[in-house]
């Protein structure tokens, strides 16, 4: 069955409602836009309805309409029982004379059809010994059962559509004569590209496109004289409009052998209902929407009480007139009625997904953060019913992480603390933990171990290289620390002359050396009492400043230069160096002793090329910032431009990545930073291909292609530390696909 609903990209707007809103699960997310999956659409149109952005396109036949009235050939219209309820506004007689005027030849009601189904119903129904039939007037119905319901596809009652019957009696008639069915129905409109309904119905328009033709061809409805129907002897069974209208024309049933459903939620309940042996009737009469009044496509705005109570007062203006209809044998617009084919057969056409491992399960809901059983509370935002049937669409290739709410919510808490910890913190200090981001086992390890040490009084010695950031872990150490109230002093013991450097910590006393301040100066262990120092490249400390160093930590007193008197201070310090102070002592250029009182909880703050995996989350938490601090467009890393980032050895770190966003982002000025936009020693690698070929033998182009795959995601896995969002996005393919290549070549 085709599928008739397009989704306009250029719309779509990542609201994701009609993920969330569809029923069968046929709507995926790509790339942030969302597509509708053919082999699981069943053309029920609730997309439509919940489309803010009017991103949805129902596949139109006007056109063809047009064009065969213009070329003189004879169209025929067929009216949907339920369309008194859309045109209100005036007669049916009226309505009539509307689509005589645009171009229609003859009107006829669908009712015409309906009749004979009900006929064909009560006789099969009568013979068959089978239980929980299932009616098949509902094309969304049929669609859902053979697509995602097939062992129950031997339950649907094998006869055609009131629509296809109808076509096919106008076809005896007429074999030339073009049909046109008018509902509320998008799901008919895929029914009618069906092989044998082809042969009956020509073109589907819905009530809101023929509205629209009578506003481009200025037909006021309501003025309009009256016309009548073309067909006359016939009971009529316009009342299939309102649910349970197939069972009201059954004759040989009792109410408690017909069981009566409609809405999305009822259809889905009944339909588990019989799988599980928990019902059993004759028949299951089911319509997907509140019946056909409340089509996707009734385009009226009266309530669906009001919609009803306008078909049942036809009916019964109707029953008045119908004993004559019948009763006149002179009636030449009779159709006959008997002796024709309106079987069907139904044909499951099941899209099979690949079911994902309870490991890949794990991974895709650990990456969502629900660990533990009472994380996955299910919010229903997704759609899903559950969260492991979330992240099973999502290894499906259906639904993406990022339609996760509380994982969307965790996102944007980050960034709320992030502006919350801005405003919260004292000048002196820029950086909490919430800052340093990542989640590769080496920054975990760090951060759990600052966080337990700032809870303590020691002193801690913090190695990396340049730009790993080591000065963020002092600020964060200090922030999370009981001292955060009190002053943050930082001291860049590389960047001062050793004689300045002295003065600077100790302070000095008024003439302690010339050009001394008026009155003195307090140092900065001074101004750090009872707060914290940070003491950045402490190894490019002179042997003479080590020791004075060395007297504060045992003493925990300080004396100004040119001073004759010691002062007790309270603080805590925290040094940081890029260089081997165990190598350093042992070349007799760092104190051992001093080494020991430094070194009393050391945290390592891991180079960027060994935790690769962190740097999307790094480069998105430096776009955010840039953001918010220069009031500047947010812009974005395309796939590419992340991976050629990936590929790079990162000598500077973090550092150095920050400055390369920073100078990417002020000097690109599309939404999209691309590779061209990087500098070019970025772009440089050092990447070859293996040689799978050789002049000896050929191998057959299946394996290789499957050796050079095999081998890319290796590389891919081992680049990124096995981190398999990371690998997925280098090798450009979702993780879905990356968990298929892992169990395919069992890596």
């Amino acid at each position: 069955m085709a599928t008739i609903i397009d989704i306009d990209g250029t719309k779509c707007q990542k609201c994701y409602a009609c993920v969330r809103q569809c029923v069968a699960k046929a709507i995926k997310v790509e790339d942030s836009q969302a597509k509708v999956v053919e082999e699981r659409c069943i053309n029920c149109g609730r997309c439509l309805d919940v489309c803010a952005r009017d991103a949805r396109e129902v596949k139109s036949y006007r056109t063809e309409v047009k064009s065969w009235q213009q070329h003189q050939e004879e169209v025929v219209a067929c009216l949907a029982p339920s369309f008194v309820a859309s045109f209100n506004d005036c007669s049916p007689g009226q309505l009539v004379t509307a689509l005589h005027q645009l171009g229609f030849s003859q009107v006829y009601r669908v009712a015409l059809g309906a009749n004979l189904v009900a006929e064909r119903y009560d006789e099969y129904l009568a013979d068959s010994k089978e239980k929980n039939l299932i009616s098949t007037a509902c094309p969304t119905i049929v669609n859902l059962v053979e697509k995602h319901y097939p062992q129950l596809a031997s339950k649907l009652l094998p006869f055609a559509s009131p629509m296809v019957v109808t076509g096919m009696l106008i076809k005896e008639q007429n074999p030339e004569a073009k049909v046109v069915f008018v509902g509320p129905c998008t799901a008919k409109k895929a029914e009618m590209e069906q092989e044998k309904s082809k042969d009956s119905i020509d073109a589907v328009l819905t009530f809101k496109e023929v509205k629209e033709m009578c506003i481009e061809e200025d037909i006021e409805l309501s003025t309009l004289s009256v016309t009548e129907f073309t067909q006359g002897n016939f009971e009529h069974s316009d009342d299939f409009a309102l649910s349970g209208g197939l069972a009201a024309n059954l004759k040989s049933f009792n109410d408690d052998e017909v069981l009566i459903t409609e809405g999305s939620h009822n259809c889905k309940e009944l339909i588990n209902g019989v799988l599980n042996n928990e019902i059993e009737v004759k028949l299951l009469d089911i319509l997907f929407c509140a019946g056909c009044i409340d089509g996707p496509q009734i385009d009226s705005q009266l309530s669906l009480f009001a919609r009803e109570k306008l078909v049942k007062d036809y009916l019964e203006e109707e029953e008045k007139q119908v004993n004559d209809i019948v009763n006149d044998d002179n009636d030449d617009s009779v159709i006959e009625l008997k002796g024709m084919d309106f079987n069907r057969e139904f044909n499951p056409s099941t899209l099979e997904l690949e079911t994902p491992t309870e490991q890949e399960i794990k991974e895709i809901l650990t990456y969502m953060n629900k660990v533990t059983p009472s994380d996955e509370l299910n919010c229903g935002a997704c759609g899903y019913d559950s969260c492991r049937e979330k992240a099973v669409a999502v290894y499906q290739e259906l639904d993406e992480i990022e339609m996760c709410l509380p994982y969307l919510l965790d996102q944007t808490r980050e960034e709320a603390d992030y502006y919350k910890d801005k405003l919260s913190q004292d000048q002196q200090t820029k950086y909490t933990f919430n800052d340093i981001k990542g989640k590769s086992v080496e920054v975990k390890e760090a951060k759990i171990k600052a966080q337990q040490a700032a809870q303590t009084k020691s002193t801690i010695l913090i190695l990396g290289e340049s730009g790993t950031g080591k000065e963020m872990f002092a600020h964060a150490i200090h922030n999370a620390s009981h001292r955060k109230n009190g002053p943050f002093i930082k001291v860049n013991c590389a960047a001062i002359t050793e004689s300045l450097l002295e003065a600077e910590l100790f302070g000095y006393e008024e003439g302690a050396f010339t050009g001394a301040k008026k009155g003195g100066k307090a140092g900065k262990f001074e101004l750090a009492d009872q707060g914290t120092i940070f003491l950045d490249e402490v190894g490019d400390m002179s042997l003479r400043m080590q020791s004075k160093l060395l007297r504060v930590l045992q003493e925990e007193e300080i004396e100004r230069v040119g001073g004759n008197h010691t002062q007790n201070i309270d603080i805590r310090v925290i040094a940081a160096t890029n260089r081997n102070l165990k190598q350093m002592v042992k070349d007799g250029d760092f104190r051992e002793d001093l080494y020991y009182r430094l070194n009393v909880i050391t945290i390592n703050t891991p180079a960027l090329r060994n935790r690769i995996e962190d740097l999307p989350v790094i480069v998105d938490h430096i776009i955010t910032k840039l953001t918010a601090e220069q009031r500047l467009p947010r812009k974005q890393l395309t796939k590419d431009a992340l991976n050629q980032l990936m590929q790079y050895d990162w000598p500077g770190n973090v550092r150095e990545l920050e400055n390369i966003i920073m100078q990417t982002f002020s000097l690109t000025y599309d939404e999209e930073i691309k590779p061209e936009n990087l500098p070019n020693y970025i772009l440089q690698t050092d990447g070859h291909v293996p040689t799978l070929i050789n002049d000896e033998q050929i191998q057959p182009l299946a394996e290789l292609t499957a050796e050079v795959e095999k081998q890319a995601v290796h590389q891919a896995l081992e680049l990124t530390n096995w981190n398999k969002k990371q690998a997925a996005e280098l090798l450009q393919i979702s993780r879905s696909t990356l968990y298929q290549k892992l169990s395919k070549y069992d890596i």
